[in-house]
């Protein structure tokens, strides 16, 4: 059975949305072996890297990550290539919706992934594309980008998807991953209350079965 690592390494030179230094997360050594045991404390926001947003996260009646079944964060997936946009619209996933009615998450790879771009200058899900999304019965979408959006006015990307409770997953590593049907697991820490967290994202091929 092959497992396709799709997370971030979490580091304090990890990239961050738009780039921002602020967002960066601090590690530190406490204790060494000359004191017994080596010891380290990080220091992150829960939209770390590879992470999923609950829809706390944009509503303030929404969900927390805590209150949501282990069974939310996997199943069926299609991962879809839009490239050479720098927004995915409604008509971009059209082509796609026997496949995307047939699964639990919709997994979104652009440029991000296949060439170095500005980091404010990510590619994104449109409103359109969202609004399309949200008429899905899905579990969650995402995306390999920090953000699913780029601070559009009152991000209506997050709203539309989260409003359904469809989870989104930013931060997703895909340079390496092809087109095609997958299992995905996106499992969050266990936080109380938590408006997202970060994952360990993984894939497994839909046509292995071991």
């Amino acid at each position: 059975m092959d497992i396709i690592d799709i997370s971030m390494v979490i580091a304090e030179e990890m990239p961050t949305y738009k780039g921002k230094p602020g967002r960066k997360p601090v590690i530190k050594v406490i204790q060494t072996l000359d004191h017994g045991s080596n010891e380290s404390q990080i220091s992150f926001l829960y939209h770390t890297g590879t992470h999923v947003d609950a829809p706390f996260h944009m509503l303030p009646n929404g969900k927390t990550i805590d209150r949501y079944p282990l069974q939310k964060f996997e199943g069926k997936a299609i991962v879809i290539e839009v490239l050479n946009q720098e927004q995915i619209e409604r008509n971009h996933l059209l082509p796609y919706e026997v496949s995307i009615n047939a699964v639990d998450f919709v997994i979104l790879k652009t440029d991000n992934s296949v060439r170095e771009l500005p980091p404010e200058k990510f590619v994104y899900l449109a409103e359109s594309g969202a609004r399309y999304l949200a008429e899905k019965s899905l579990k969650g979408v995402g995306i390999d980008s920090l953000g699913i959006e780029r601070d559009q006015p009152g991000h209506p990307t997050h709203r539309q998807l989260l409003k359904k409770e469809i989870l989104i997953f930013e931060g997703l590593v895909l340079a390496r991953v092809s087109s095609g049907e997958y299992f995905f697991f996106g499992y969050p820490l266990k936080m109380k209350a938590a408006d997202g967290s970060p994952v360990r994202a993984l894939l497994k091929r839909a046509t292995d079965e071991g």
